[in-house]
Parts: C-alpha cells; structure tokens; sequence
C-alpha cells in the first residue's frame, strides 16, 4: 500500500506536468459540455413571464403609420413533470392606426387576449400540442364583431434522420374567414447553432451568434409570412363595422435568450401587399413601408 503510494508521488513529482494536464482536460470537457448544454424553457416557479413590447411602422410616402403597444403576464405549471406543462397568458395591446382615407386615425383600437397553452409527451419522440386564445378585439364600444380566436392543435414527431421534426394537425387563423385549416410544419436542425422552420404563416432561419454556457444565448432570425389584424368598432353614426388590416412581412431579428425563458429582440421588418378592409367590401391598398419593434422580457 505504501510502495503504491509512493511509486505514484515518485511519478508525479519527476512529472508534475502530467496531472495539470489531466485537470486541464477535465475541465476543457466541463466547459465543452456546458457550452452546449441547452437552455431552459421554463423557470421553476408559476410566473414564467413578464413582458413589454411596442413598434412603430410608417410608410415610404408617409400616408399611413401604425404604433403599438403591448404587455403580457404568463403562468406555468408542470402536471407532473416539466414534460407536460399547462401554460397560460394575459396580454393587452393598444393600437394607433392612421390611414390615408378620409382622416381615418384610430387611438382606440385594443386587443385582450386569454391564451392556454398545453404540452403532453406522447413517447421519447413525440409531443401533443394545444394552443386556444381568445379575444378581444375592438373599441370597447362596438358590440359586434370584437371576438376574435387563435386555435392550434399539432403532433410533433422527431424523424429518425436528418435531425427532422414534422408538425401536423389543424389551426384557426383569426386573419382568415376559413374556419379550421390544416397545418403541416418541418423544423430542421442540422447544428445546435442553426434552425430551420417552413410552416405557415411564417416561415424562418435562424443562426445562434453566441452561447454564454447555460446561462444566455444570442440569436439572428431570418423570416417571412403573412400578418395583420382585425378589430370591431363603432362608426360616428352608432352603426357597427370591422376593419382589417393585412400584409406580409419580410423581417431580421436580433434576439437573447436567458436561461428559464425571457430575454429581448430587436425586430425590423418590411411589410408589403399592404391592405385594408372595411366589412371585407372596401379594399384600400397602402404603400410599403418598415416597422421597427423591440421587446423585453422576465
């Protein structure tokens, strides 16, 4: 016992070099293994989320603008394990639409939504996706059509090759007449430092920039899709009527991701085929034009 310990004092004093590299190699693979450890999506605790965001949009011509603002309180609840996880959110915007007809400008147009989010795990590969968000959309003076309703019901399923995840099931877009439609994604990772997602209604490319271990992480999205909204208001003469405003959109955004969720982006976009309706009979076509948005978040 004592020959054994001496025998290896012996080695390590004629090479003292060798267990510092050993220590260094442990701790080059500790680092490693923390730089690509992934971050988590929820905190451990009910409130998950607290957020501000707000955007500025004008026009080439400056014949139409279009400011927001918008917050969000959301809660979390893992039934069991964090596997599945019941979400909820409240969140409230208030619009400010100017349009190059007759004076329009609206200050008044608001939005409160209730959203319940739900994630079960199916099997190791494959995940049950609920997502419904009621809301509000309106003046909170005109009585009809100020209801409005996202639906999402999807099956995830993590292919065998390729690092491919399928999505399919049924979505309800508030911006579409149709009622439910069907909805078929595919998410590729080919590199923990690059995503892509081909999905309707947008579609996106994004690129880690850096990774600060398992604490934060800094992310460049590339995406396009279509967007717009749509409100219930009460005209000057007591009637009711809807507006809606549609547009796709072509945008970069720099975002942070923090360890538990939260973090913030700093969005640009290009929006064109801009247009506005009035009943769905008055389709008034606006210019192009870019937003400017920016978001922090809890």
């Amino acid at each position: 016992m004592l020959f054994v310990v001496n025998s290896a004092r012996a080695q390590i004093q004629q090479n003292p070099t060798r267990l510092n590299e050993g220590v260094i190699s442990k701790e080059d693979e500790l680092s490693i293994l923390l730089q690509e450890a992934p971050l988590r999506r929820f905190k451990k605790q009910a409130i998950q989320r607290l957020a501000v965001s707000s955007g500025y949009f004008t026009d080439r011509e400056n014949s139409s603008t279009h400011r927001w603002f918008a917050t969000e309180i959301g809660t979390g609840i893992p039934l069991g394990n964090f596997e599945n996880i019941l979400a909820t959110e409240i969140s409230f915007r208030n619009d400010v639409l100017t349009l190059p007809t007759e004076g329009f400008k609206r200050s008044d147009l608001y939005e409160l939504s209730s959203s319940l989010f739900f994630k079960k795990a199916l099997s190791d590969k494959s995940n049950l996706l609920l997502n419904f968000r009621p809301s509000y959309l309106g003046d909170f003076e005109a009585t009809d059509n100020t209801f409005g309703m996202f639906g999402m019901a999807l099956i995830t399923k993590q292919l065998e090759a390729h690092d491919l995840t399928l999505s399919y099931g049924v979505v309800h877009l508030n911006q579409v007449d149709i009622g439910f439609l069907p909805a078929l994604g595919l998410r590729w990772d080919p590199k923990p430092e690059m995503t892509v997602d081909l999905r309707f209604p947008e579609s996106k490319i994004s690129w880690r920039l850096e990774k600060n271990g398992r604490f934060s992480e800094h992310w460049l999205h590339a995406s396009i899709g279509f967007d717009g909204n749509r409100w219930g208001i009460r005209e000057p003469d007591g009637n009711d009527t809807e507006i809606r405003l549609k547009y796709w959109t072509a945008a970069l955004t720099l975002e942070k991701k923090r360890d538990g969720g939260g973090g913030w982006w700093i969005h640009l976009s290009h929006q064109f085929a801009r247009r506005f309706l009035e009943r769905g009979e008055v389709d008034l076509k606006l210019s192009n034009g870019f937003q400017l948005a920016a978001e922090i978040a809890y």
